[in-house]
């Protein structure tokens, strides 16, 4: 499927690429991603959110394949350094999370070769635009990158509630569909955060 440049959900400024760049030496291990670890090592972290039923799990990958493929699309001519991961059907790259856990967001975009984390996207169904989901994933994922929901049209608004409500730091929020006779997502900007671009970091690489 081929995308228009303009449909990328590139970093959003130059200014979070400087700072962060400047605090790289001191960048804590969860913030470094790897791939997927053999036995023996940092544990899974897998909330305990209910299963989806098969056609659904089936849904959400496709979603998450034409989301990847059509929003962060790296690398680009602007990031020839970025790449794009997702774990969806089978995990492909890890982030490292305190205690020793391994986050495995839906969509991940990383700067080679160093493997920063620089965009989380996690991709939701009707049945996962929950408190819960809210709470144990897109909290913690927040702290790890810039972290952008999709969500399918309609979940707007309670996607906007529970980040609010549970303080969860989003850089953005889209809605996405699919048309009946037509297999190309469809996805729309129904919220993009509107402050400075420190706002968009980590907390603990936030300024002040």
């Amino acid at each position: 499927m081929t995308q228009q440049a303009d449909d990328v959900e590139e970093p959003k400024a130059d200014p979070v690429a400087r700072f962060a760049a400047g605090l790289r030496a001191g960048l804590p291990k969860f913030l470094l991603l790897g791939r997927v670890r053999p036995p023996g090592q940092p544990r899974p972290y897998e909330p305990r959110i209910a299963t989806l039923s098969e056609s659904r799990a089936a849904a959400h990958a496709r979603a998450v394949k034409d989301i990847a493929e059509a929003r962060f699309g790296f690398p680009t001519d602007r990031y020839r350094d970025y790449k794009t991961y997702s774990n969806i059907p089978q995990r492909s790259m890890g982030v490292a999370m305190p205690e020793d856990a391994v986050a495995y967001p839906d969509i991940v975009v990383v700067q080679n070769p160093e493997n920063y984390a620089k965009i989380i996207a996690e991709v939701e169904t009707a049945e996962t635009v929950s408190a819960e989901v809210a709470q144990r994933r897109w909290l913690p994922f927040a702290e790890l990158a810039p972290l952008y929901l999709y969500v399918p049209v309609g979940e707007g608004d309670l996607a906007r509630k529970l980040s609010r409500d549970l303080k969860v730091a989003v850089v953005g929020i889209r809605t996405w569909r699919y048309t009946v006779g037509v297999d190309q997502i469809e996805i729309n900007d129904y919220f993009t955060v509107p402050s400075g671009p420190e706002e968009m970091l980590p907390k603990i690489l936030r300024p002040g």
